[in-house]
């Protein structure tokens, strides 16, 4: 009994400590904690890739050192995925932009700014439904333009634009945890595995469903910015007159702002058109940023190679597209932009919890219900 009573004091004391270097790991680590938290969820999120990538080399008569050192070949091939596809576009992104803005003249600037304003108020005069709640609103734009407001816009993108090297520092961190959450990830899984009490049953089921809706939201997302930035692209390029490939570029990652999206860009090119005078082709981008971009690819096309990789990969999740868009949107107001796959992975994890805490009660509430329908039906056979 003594013995007992040690080795229950041994397990508390164990669980407290443990728990307390927890929080002081978190507390050293807490300038790193974003990027941490986002590379542990892009490397849920690939996860299925990773894995196809090992299985490979399994399966291929590949050397002895290629065997050996899979793992870290996979981490390295993924990560170098990631760098092309982010830090590369960011790059010309960034070094247009800045080109773009430091040739800039400011007088010019105001004046088509103003003069497109101008024409916004006359089109509103001719719509009388318009004019009452846009009047007010339109002729205190016009006064902010004509004051200092296109000196306090066009400055506050050069200052973010300035402060992008933050942004590659960022992305340098989370590529670096990446890596090593690829590499390391089985031992972490199976440590963090042994420290939970639960059955393994439970334990697949808290990672499929987070795994599954993280994978959904992160390659929904990259679909998107991929097949939204090259349609707008391919439309300017066909236009003329435009830089296509930072539109296009543009457009991508303009593409993961929930509910506006892709509007950031075609609309200021629609309204830059319709002040040219280029009607037709204000109303042709109008109609296909609607009908191609917002419908065919948006809910159509996504859809469908969401589905096509679902049934490649097998992953699971119950989410529906309503709470992915709240998490989403709760993520990027928490956590900024990574907050983007953040969001759905918490999420994912708390509803993932809630349904197994809820059917365990089930279970155990069950066995009681039926010794009381038990009880009573006795008790009913003696009267």
């Amino acid at each position: 009994m003594m013995k007992e009573n040690q080795r229950t004091d041994s397990i508390k004391f164990l669980a407290a400590l443990t728990l307390g270097l927890l929080a002081a790991s978190l507390w050293i680590f807490s300038s790193f904690l974003n990027y941490l938290l986002v590379g542990a969820v892009l490397a849920l999120a690939t996860s299925h890739v990773f894995n196809a990538l090992v299985n490979a080399v399994d399966n291929a008569n590949a050397p002895a050192w290629v065997q050996k050192s899979k793992r870290a070949l996979a981490a390295v091939l993924l990560t170098l995925f990631f760098l092309m596809m982010i830090f590369f576009p960011l790059i010309y992104f960034i070094s247009v932009t800045y080109d773009q803005i430091s040739g800039m003249d400011l007088e010019q600037v105001k004046q088509t700014v103003i003069d497109m304003a101008d024409l916004a108020v006359a089109f509103v005069d001719r719509i009388p439904m318009l004019k009452a709640p846009l009047e007010r609103l339109l002729s205190e734009g016009i006064s902010f333009l004509k004051g200092p407001g296109i000196e306090v816009l066009v400055n506050g993108v050069k200052g973010l634009v300035s402060g992008a090297g933050s942004l590659f520092g960022q992305i340098v961190w989370i590529l670096l945890f990446y890596f090593l959450f690829n590499l390391y990830g089985h031992q972490i899984l199976r440590f963090t595995a042994n420290l939970m009490p639960m059955s393994l049953e439970h334990e697949e089921y808290l990672y499929r469903e987070c795994t599954g809706t993280v994978a959904v939201v992160f390659y929904g997302t990259l679909f998107n910015m991929a097949a939204q930035g090259l349609a707008f692209g391919v439309l300017m390029a066909i236009i003329g007159g435009y830089n296509a490939f930072y539109l296009g570029v543009l457009t991508g990652f303009c593409s993961v702002v929930p509910l506006i999206g892709a509007a950031l860009v075609y609309v200021p090119v629609i309204a830059l058109e319709l002040f040219a005078g280029h009607y037709l082709t204000a109303v042709v981008i109008f109609g296909f940023a609607w009908v191609v971009m917002g419908f065919l690819i948006d809910n159509i096309l996504r859809l469908v190679f969401i589905g096509y990789l679902k049934k490649m990969f097998g992953f699971q999740y119950t989410m529906n597209e309503i709470l992915i868009l709240l998490a989403i949107m709760a993520g990027i107001a928490t956590f900024g932009f990574w907050g983007l796959i953040i969001g759905p992975s918490v999420l994912a994890l708390t509803l993932a919890a809630a349904n197994l805490f809820s059917s365990q009660n089930e279970e155990s509430v069950e066995p009681e219900a039926s010794k009381m329908v038990k009880a009573d039906s006795g008790h009913s056979t003696s009267d």
